[in-house]
């Protein structure tokens, strides 16, 4: 019969009693591999979490903001398109010109021929029992300072909703309603 036996270090310290010594067999932790999971399960937490939150009801009374397609909008035929460029504004799906923006800006009896042209549209698709919207095609490089007071002016003519849209391409043929 084969006895295995366990050595173990004994030693005693100076009161008479027996100290065990084993030998240091630790290893080092690698957390490498640690880290990677960790980051991973992070990343399906952070998704969980955000998707509950978008899945709580708004408050009574609160409306959130909605977003319409733009074939939507102009099949509707409730749409009044205003293109605004950084030289020049353009009215209606026919881009009838109305001035630079610049004269916008400026000259109190441009804004009002604009109003009325708005506030005409507006009355227009009220009586067809519709609900007015005034989209906003804005170049991609004009300041926002333009379009705050464009949205200022424009609330002025009774739209229910304004949209924004944002003109990407250098070919100013190539917008909606053209």
């Amino acid at each position: 019969m084969n006895r295995v036996s366990s050595v173990v270090n004994r030693s005693f310290t100076s009161s008479g009693h027996e100290q065990r010594i084993r030998g240091n067999k630790t290893k080092d932790l690698n957390i490498t591999s640690l880290i990677d999971i960790l980051t991973i399960l992070l990343v399906f937490m952070i998704k969980n979490i955000s998707m509950d939150a978008s899945q709580k009801n708004a408050p009574e009374g609160m409306l959130l903001p909605t977003t319409v397609t733009t074939n939507e909008l102009i099949e509707s035929g409730q749409v009044v398109f205003v293109k605004i460029y950084t030289d020049k504004i353009l009215y209606g799906s026919e881009n009838i010109p109305v001035s630079s923006l610049q004269d916008f800006m400026l000259k109190h009896d441009i804004r009002q021929s604009l109003l009325q042209l708005l506030q005409m549209e507006s009355r227009k698709i009220i009586s067809m029992n519709g609900k007015p919207c005034l989209l906003i095609q804005a170049d991609k490089q004009l300041e926002c300072r333009f379009i705050t007071e464009f949205i200022k002016f424009s609330a002025q003519a009774s739209f229910a909703n304004i949209y924004f849209s944002t003109i990407h391409t250098d070919d100013k043929n190539e917008v909606l309603g053209s």
